[in-house]
Parts: structure tokens; C-alpha cells; sequence
């Protein structure tokens, strides 16, 4: 059986919509657990509606602390053998399930990822009704090159970064839950790769990342965007000691991730907190950045950018501005 946990908060317009493109699923020994994170409008109601309806949605009501802590209640909560997660307010393809499920059995593989397409409101309905599924092309991906395209900024993609995308053998992660943090599912997903040995990655497009103005990812610079540089010392913290190649990506991507949170809250009234926590970071962490394995023209750009905040706006403005022209 597949735990599908479903997180919900604030998102009564798309919820119906949400919950529905789950129960469609072609795979059908499935769990839905949807967790309503004492969402004040009518989540909760829809959300008894469809379990009074179909007797493999589950609903869980509890008080509202979050994404990260409605996630581990569904977590605990959890009987199968594998565990997906999505968000209330996104869209799945009818065959995402039955894709990832037979990708995963297909061998020793301990996660299965389809892509990530971020649409419009509206904009899946005509991207599923024109689509070929077609689940030849596949990749599988051990945990160095996991662990590269999460730390490496410039190959960076939504794919690897969030939890939605993926099916996960529960046995991997049924003690691993979310913390909070400015950047859950990023901090989450880099455990569950330092935990797997290999996952395969279908050429899919089956899930939709519904883009509104009331999402999370529209909500400006505030604590929670700051607090993303927290989740790279995390990532940090989560890595052995002896792996010094790992050590070594995760303090250059944490100190990029640094400058960019600094120089974005410039101007607003979240800067001063951002700088605090720059310099929270750099005090914990400047002896190992300078005895990393880094090349030392890079340990030295860090390092200068972090002392002469104005030098890395220059660069951001100017030079990378000049470079895309």
C-alpha cells in the first residue's frame, strides 16, 4: 500500500480539485491522509466530506504549526509501504502513482521521481487532457550525483528540491521527520538522500505545482525566506564529519544562499535580521570554510563577498547583468 499525505492550510478553492486528482488515481491501493493544519475556512469540512465518501481518505484535524509539523503528523500516522506527500493545492496525473510505484519495484531503488511542472491556475486541465505519457526515459541516480544537484547552485532544479515529486520507501524515512525551517523540503530531501543508496528519476510530467499569489512561494521576503540559510547549516550538520567532499559543496551553496537572502532583504525591514543571521552562520562556520577542500580562489571570493556585502551587489547588478545580455 502507498501513504499519499496531503497537507492543508488556506486552500479551499483548490482543495476539491486537489483531493479529486488523487482518488482518480490508476493506482488504487492507496491511503490518503489529509491533514487539515487548522486551516480557518472550509478545508476542514471538505476534507470529512471525502472521507465520509471514500473509506481510503483518513482526515486528520490538529492545530495549525506548520507545513513541517502537518507533514509529520501524517508521517506518524502512515501504514504503507511507501509514502508520497502533496500539497493541497496542486494537481497529480492519474497515472503519477501507478508511474512511480512500478518505476520503484522495477529495482533496488529506494525513491522514484516524476518532474515537477509549475502551471497557471487552470493551466494543467489542457496539459493532461494533450498528454503522452511516456515512461522509457529513466535515469537512475545514485547519492553522489542526488547530493551534487541539490548543493551545486548552478544545476539547482524544482525536481530534487522538493518532497511531492517523489515516492519513498517508508522504511527510509519512518523516523525522519520535517524540522522547521525556512527551507523543509530542501533540508528533508538532502537527508533522504545521505540515507538512500539509489533512486530512479522518470522523464515525466505528472505532478502540477499550482501557481497562485496566496502560495507559499509568493509570500516575499519575510523570517521564513531568511531562515533558508538555517536549513543549509542543517544540511551541514546532517553530513559525517570525515565526508569532506559533501562538508565542502553544502558551506560554498549555504554562503551563495547567504548573500543572496542579504542582498534580496536589503531595503526592507527584514534585513537586519537577515545580517544577524549571516553572521550567526559565518561565526559557526569560518574555520571550516577556510580549511575546506575548496579551492582557495573560491574560499577567498566567499569570503570577500561575506566582508563587502556592496561587492556582491556589484557583481548581481553589473557583471552577471552585462554577462546576459
Amino acid at each position: 500500500m502507498i501513504s499519499i499525505v496531503v497537507t492543508i492550510y488556506k486552500v479551499e478553492r483548490f482543495l476539491r480539485t486537489c483531493i479529486d486528482s488523487i482518488l482518480r488515481s490508476t493506482y488504487r491501493d492507496i491511503e490518503v491522509i489529509l491533514v487539515d493544519d487548522g486551516s480557518p475556512d472550509g478545508c476542514g469540512a471538505i476534507c470529512d466530506d471525502f472521507a465520509a465518501r471514500d473509506n481510503r481518505v483518513r482526515v486528520i484535524h490538529k492545530a495549525n504549526a506548520g507545513v513541517s509539523e502537518a507533514r509529520n503528523s501524517g508521517i506518524k500516522a502512515a501504514k504503507g509501504d511507501y509514502i508520497m506527500f502533496v500539497d493541497g493545492d496542486d494537481v497529480m496525473h492519474p497515472r503519477m502513482v501507478e508511474v512511480l510505484h512500478d518505476g520503484i519495484e522495477s529495482g533496488d531503488y529506494d525513491f522514484a521521481m516524476v518532474n515537477v511542472i509549475p502551471v497557471g491556475i487552470n493551466g494543467y486541465q489542457e496539459m493532461m487532457e494533450n498528454m503522452d505519457i511516456d515512461t522509457s526515459s529513466r535515469r537512475v541516480l545514485d547519492q553522489p550525483y542526488c547530493v551534487r544537484r541539490l548543493l551545486d547552485v548552478g544545476s539547482a532544479s524544482l525536481q530534487f528540491h522538493v518532497p511531492t515529486n517523489k515516492l519513498v520507501k517508508m522504511s527510509l524515512v519512518k523516523d525522519m521527520f520535517f524540522k522547521t525551517t525556512g527551507g523543509e523540503d530542501f533540508e528533508w530531501n538532502f537527508r533522504m538522500f545521505l540515507r538512500s543508496r539509489q533512486g530512479l528519476a522518470i522523464d515525466s510530467n505528472l505532478y502540477f505545482y499550482i501557481q497562485h499569489q496566496a502560495s507559499m512561494t509568493h509570500s516575499g521576503i519575510n523570517s521564513t525566506y531568511i531562515d533558508r540559510i538555517r536549513s543549509y547549516y542543517l544540511c551541514l550538520n546532517d553530513i559525517p564529519v570525515d565526508n569532506r567532499s559533501y562538508r565542502a559543496r553544502c558551506l560554498q551553496t549555504m554562503y551563495s544562499m547567504l548573500f543572496g537572502v542579504r542582498n534580496a532583504a536589503r531595503g526592507t525591514a527584514f534585513y537586519q535580521e537577515a545580517k544577524d543571521c549571516g553572521k550567526e552562520i559565518y561565526n559557526k562556520t569560518k574555520d571550516e570554510l577556510m580549511s575546506s577542500d575548496l579551492p582557495w580562489t573560491r574560499k577567498l571570493r566567499l569570503l570577500c563577498f561575506y566582508l563587502m556585502p556592496w561587492l556582491y551587489t556589484f557583481v548581481i547588478k553589473f557583471v552577471y547583468g552585462f554577462l546576459r545580455r
